[in-house]
Parts: structure tokens; sequence; C-alpha cells
């Protein structure tokens, strides 16, 4: 469908060069006209949606994919008091007395609130500091105190946002983040509990500052502090048993800390200042005050990323990832010396590490592709890992690939296929990757991906550069004026690809969330004609003024600002609204762009814009749709629906057969009529914390 004339353009002129930006005027979303084009894409949504064939055998898949019901590991606090959060929906919190578990606080009980974000029970099992957000946003989440006893919330807060919470043993007080309230930024505060007043430990006034907390032997709180997603850390520590204000710990050129103090009282960080992959140092405590100089405890890998460390009795737990998949070992706290590896159920990712009631033995938290994530325990004397409780049951008939590709500039980059068990054929096929901010895509249990490849299609995750995969070089490749190599890398995916008999050109489809959505929606405007359907989800897409909305101002160091000369080029280069708008002719592949429309991280200003520009004067599906109730992350009540459509969409425009639909040359195709698609694709990415109690 024709979307009509193209309008006036508002035009910038940014270092010289004039910029046309024809749909500025949707940013204004109260706009009776943005009103008005919204609601019609609405219409036209569901006569497509409705057209399109095999979402009864989709859905069939999905009932056998998805684990009904997840339960999280109990955690124990206060003698025989265990907490566990029942993810239905909606979502409650339970507790166990020594009896059975009963339910103690629910999402009806803090305001009709749809997501749980985090929990916190004290040390003696007498509160719990519950986080939870509502209708998707993410400017704040509101923080409750709750008597464990009763479930009464006892006082709440509503100036946190993913607010970290540490605990005194004696549950008196704990430490938290907050915005200041009558000053913009934020800063650490100590809460009393009997009084329910708060004090500044530190701050500042920086909008898109961050704090990180851990408290370490009841005494010393470590405080970690950054700037948006910069990478520069600034460390302090107080000791709260003395009552001391925070005082800065001298980092001696680390770049990254991840900081924890022992029980001999020595400081631990983790360091890529000399070694990129990551060392671990130690430093002692100084007889005046503060600690000496740091020193190696465990040295960098040669392949793998040390990713994080975690303290248990007189062990040391070693966590590093090799292109993203999980690599556990047992170290001796003292001298660091390797002692053994832990035997972890396959290639996937440890998400978390805690104590259990037997001496010796952790509890371990496992997932991959196929396995759902299951609770395990680790004998630290032997590295033996097993189940504990349920054993999770890997999806069967689906292989997992790991190999490598070369990008344009001969670098070698790691990619995961996961297909269909059997030989070897061209099969309509998903490429997607994250690409940015130093994260890597690590290997969890995604219904999406699974659904598509029992389906018969085959799934391919490339670790392009711009992400963590292989440690800050790989990241430092792909940011800022080098993000254009992280495309490089991608269209490389798909060219090996092809190649290599997993797929066809007209089968090739891309998909990617929110950074991820950058990189299918960038690829798409550089090469349109090489894809045969492109779904991009949350994304930022307008980055010429990615930075005045949402989190924007944020990214700056990982992006590079649109007002900077040295930057400016390579966002002009890939911006995918500015090269859609400046070439609105080209024929662009069937394209599904969905966004929440309360995502306050990534705002929908980017999808709507978008969309608009590659409606102009196309024939073929470009699609959008605002999902109502659906912030960045997190469910929605239509995320099983919209998940269906988006599969439906795929496998309708790269060919894949699905068993209740007619042959490809025989189905008619979706009314010609612009629509509205759902997606629920950004999985939830879990990790572990560099330093974990």
């Amino acid at each position: 469908m024709n979307a009509g004339h193209l309008p006036a353009a508002t035009w910038d002129t940014l270092h010289g060069k004039r910029i046309p930006d024809p749909y500025r005027w949707l940013e204004n979303t109260a706009d009776p006209a943005a009103v008005t084009w919204l609601a019609a894409q609405r219409r036209r949504t569901d006569i497509y949606l409705a057209a399109l064939p095999g979402q009864a055998r989709l859905s069939e898949l999905l009932r056998d994919t998805v684990v009904p019901e997840r339960v999280s590991s109990p955690v124990r606090s206060g003698g025989s008091r265990r907490f566990r959060v029942r993810r239905t929906s909606p979502w409650r919190l339970e507790i166990r007395d020594g009896g059975h578990w009963r339910p103690l606080i629910g999402a009806a009980d803090l305001g009709h609130v749809s997501v749980l974000r985090r929990w916190d029970p004290s040390p003696d099992g007498r509160f719990i500091a519950v986080q939870t957000s509502t209708g998707g946003s993410e400017d704040a989440t509101p923080l409750a105190l709750v008597c464990a006893e009763t479930g009464a919330v006892l006082g709440t807060c509503a100036l946190t946002r993913y607010a970290p919470v540490t605990w005194r043993a004696d549950a008196n007080d704990y430490f938290y983040v907050r915005r200041h309230g009558d000053r913009r930024g934020s800063g650490v505060y100590r809460h009393c509990v009997a009084t329910g007043t708060d004090d500044l430990l530190t701050g500042d006034d920086d909008p898109v500052g961050r704090f990180h907390l851990a408290l370490w032997q009841d005494r010393w709180l470590v405080i970690t502090a950054r700037s948006g997603t910069s990478r520069t850390t600034r460390v302090s520590i107080a000791d709260v048993v003395r009552g001391d204000a925070p005082r800065p710990l001298s980092l001696g050129g680390l770049s990254s800390a991840g900081v924890a103090i022992d029980a001999r009282g020595r400081a631990m960080a983790i360091s890529t200042a000399k070694h990129e992959l990551g060392r671990l140092l130690v430093a002692d405590p100084s007889p005046r005050g503060g600690w000496g100089s740091w020193r190696v405890l465990v040295p960098a890998a040669e392949t793998a990323v040390l990713a994080g460390f975690t303290l248990a009795d007189d062990h040391l737990l070693i966590l590093r990832t090799r292109d993203g998949y999980a690599e556990l070992s047992v170290h001796d706290a003292e001298s660091g010396v390797w002692l053994r590896d832990a035997a972890l159920p396959g290639a996937g990712t440890v998400t978390a590490i805690g104590p259990t009631d037997e001496p010796g033995v952790l509890a371990l938290g496992y997932t991959d592709w196929v396995r759902p994530l299951g609770r395990h325990r680790l004998d630290l004397r032997s590295g033996r890992v097993t189940p504990a409780g349920s054993r999770t049951t890997p999806v069967p008939g689906i292989t997992v690939i790991r190999t490598t590709y070369r990008s344009g500039d001969r670098t070698e980059i790691p990619i995961t296929i996961l297909a269909p068990e059997g030989p070897r054929v061209p099969r309509p096929t998903i490429l997607t990757c994250y690409g940015g901010f130093g994260i890597t895509f690590r290997p969890t249990y995604q219904p999406d991906l699974l659904i598509w490849v029992r389906a018969g299609g085959a799934v391919a995750i490339a670790g392009v550069r711009g992400g963590g995969e292989r440690g800050r070089r790989w990241h430092r490749a792909g940011m800022g004026v080098n993000k254009p190599t992280a495309f490089t890398d991608l269209h490389a995916a798909a060219d090996w690809l092809r190649e290599s008999g997993w797929t066809h050109p007209d089968s090739l489809a891309l998909l990617g969330g929110s950074n991820g959505g950058l990189m299918a929606a960038g690829a798409m405007v550089q090469r349109p004609t090489h894809y045969a359907a492109v779904v991009c989800a949350n994304a930022p897409l307008d980055m010429l003024r990615y930075d005045r909305w949402g989190l924007g101002p944020a990214w700056r160091e990982e992006y590079g600002s649109p007002t900077d000369p040295t930057t400016f080029p390579a966002l002009l280069h890939y911006s995918p609204y500015y090269n859609a708008a400046v070439h609105p002719d080209r024929p662009w592949p069937p394209t599904l762009i969905t966004t929440g429309d309360n995502d306050t991280r990534v705002p929908a200003i980017h999808s709507y814009k978008m969309t608009a520009a590659l409606q102009h004067g196309q024939t073929g599906p470009i699609l959008l749709d605002v999902i109502a109730g659906r912030g960045h992350t997190g469910s929605a009540p239509s995320s099983d629906r919209a998940l269906i459509h988006l599969l439906a969409f795929v496998a309708h425009h790269t060919g894949l057969r699905l068993d209740d639909q007619l042959p490809t040359a025989d189905r008619p195709p979706p009314p010609p009529t612009l629509a509205l698609a759902a997606l629920e694709a950004a999985s939830e990415r879990t990790k572990m914390g560099r330093t974990q109690q």
C-alpha cells in the first residue's frame, strides 16, 4: 500500500549537512494527526494477521514448548523460613515456615502491578523488599517493604528504579539506591526500618548515573558508580559498623571493578586494565586503613572472558565465558590456585550461585538453548553438578552447532546454529544477534526460537563485534565510530549461511530486539534485497535524535553523539530511519516493527517514524504493532498471541511450510493492506553478577 505523498520534511543542519526528517510530526504523539495515523495502523492489523496461515500449528508448538509455570529457587532466610516466586500470571510471592508453601503477597496487593522486578528478604526473614513496575513503564520500580509474617506493606518508596537493596544482618536497616527527589540525580541511602527514615551516604546530580551495592561481612559496603553505560567506574567503600562515610578505593589503573571483601578483609576485583579478558586481583588490608597494592590472584585465560567470581567459605568460584558459553572452575580462596572444573550439564549459561543447607554444596542456576532454567547442586569437593528438585529435560530433536565464519576483514566471528536433527538441507532461517554494549548473547531457553526450529526452520545466532563474546576489544571494535563493523559482521553471517547451504537467499529473515533490533533494521536498509523478511522490536532507529528520548542520553558513550563531528558520520551511515527516509523508493522486504506503548527505555517514537518512512511508496507489508501495557522488557497479556503472529509472519515470507497451511505455491497471499503485528522478542537475559554473596 502506498503510504501517500512524502510530507514536507523538517530539516536539520548537522556539521554542514542538511538532514531531512519527514516524519518528525509523529514525535508529538498527542497531535491529532499522529493519533489518527496510529489508529489506522491498528485497524489494519487484525485483517492482515488473521489471514496468515499456520497459526494453529504454531499455537500447538507453543503449548508444548513453553514451561507452563516457573517457580524460582527457594531462598533461605531466618532459620527455617523460605521464600520463592511463582511466576504465574499474575505473579505471587510465597513463604514456607517449616510447613507448606503459602501465598504472602501478589501483584494485586501492590496496586495492579504487572511485573515483579526484584525481591530481597532480610537475613532474619522478618521483611522483604519488593520492587515492581506498573504498565511496563521503567521510569520507576517502586519499592515496598513487606512484613514476611502477614504480607502487610509497611512502607513504600516511589523514587527507585531497579534499585539494588542490601540488608544489615540484624535487619534494622538496609542500603538502597533512589532518586534524590528534590533535585535530579540519585544516591545511596541507608533506610532505618523502625523509623522509616533515610540518610544519604553518597550521590550525585548525574541524570543517567547508576550505583551498584554489595555489603560484605556485614561491614563493608562496596559502592560502584558509573554514568550511563560507561565502562569507567568509581568505587568507594564505607565501613558501616563504624559509620564512616564512603571512601574512594584506589583502583590502581583498573578499568573495571567488581569488588568484594572476603572474610580475611582482602579486597578482590576483576580488572581488564592489563588483559582485556580479565584477571582477578587481590589487595591485602593495610594496618593504616584501606588496602595495599593489587596483585594477581587468578590470571587471565587465553581465550575466555572472566565474567564473575563467587566466594564460598574457603573456595573461590570463577565463571568464564567462551564465546558466551559458561565455564565454571573451583579455586582455593587464599592462593587462587585452580582445584577443579565444575561439570556443567551442557554448553549453556550459569545464572546464579548461592548457598544451600549442605556443607560444601552450592545451589546453581543453569539453562541453555534447549534446556529450561533449572536448579542444580554443585559439590565443591568433586565438581559434580546434579539436578536439584525436578529435572529439566532438553527439548528433543534439535541440534546445536557451534562454529565460526569470516567477516569482511577476515576476522573470525562465532556463530551458533539451532536446527532440526538430521542432514543439513537449506531451510527457512532466522538470523539474529545483539551486537552492542559489550553484552554477550548467552545461551538461554527461548521458546520463540525453539518453536521455529521445531516447525522445521533453523536459527543462527551471530556473536558480532560490539558484543562481549571475546572481551573488551571485541566490544570496542563494534561501538561508536566502529559500529559499522558490526553490520559488516552481520551481513557476512548472512552470506556464510547461504554459501554453506543452511538457507536460500529468499528464505533468510533478520530478527532482533533492542540493540539487536537496530542491527536488523540497519542491515535491512543497507542491503534490502538480501533478506526475505525483517523483524525488529523495541529498537532505537532514529540514531540522529536517539539521545533526546528515554534512556538515550545514557548511550552516548556506546553510540557516540550526533553533535560530535567524530561520531556523526558513522551514525548517519547506519541510522535506519535516516536511510529509509532518504531512499523512499527502495523496495523494502516485508518488515514487522514492534514496540510497547509504555517503553520508557526506547520510546515508541522510533518505531512510529521508521514505519512511516518504510511505508512510503511500498506495496509490500510494512507492519507496526504497538503492544498495550508493555515496556521494554517483560510480558504483556497478548504476548502469546504476539509470538504466534510474529512467527506466522516470518514463516509466510520465508516459505516455511506449517502443517495446517497449503503448500507455498497454492496458498493465497495475505490481504494487501497495511497491518500491525506483535512480538515477544527481547528474551529475558540472565547474567551472573560480577560478585555474589
